[in-house]
C-alpha cells in the first residue's frame, strides 16, 4: 500500500485498524515520517517486501 508513496496513517486504516500505532512505533524501521502525519517506506522497508512483480 505504500510502494506508491507516502500515506497518512487514516488512509491505511482499512488496510489495518493499528495502521498509526504500527507506523509510529516503526519496531522494524520499516518507515520513515515523511513530514507531519504521512509516513514514507525507507529502503529497508523496500528491501523487507521484497522484489515487486512485473506489470502485466
Amino acid at each position: 500500500a505504500m510502494v506508491d508513496g507516502p500515506k497518512r496513517p487514516r488512509d491505511l486504516k482499512t488496510l489495518s485498524p493499528r495502521a498509526a500505532s504500527i507506523l509510529q512505533h516503526n519496531y522494524y524501521g520499516w518507515f520513515a515520517r515523511a513530514e507531519r502525519g504521512i509516513y514514507a517506506l525507507t529502503e529497508a522497508g523496500l528491501a523487507a517486501i521484497g522484489p515487486l512483480p512485473a506489470a502485466l
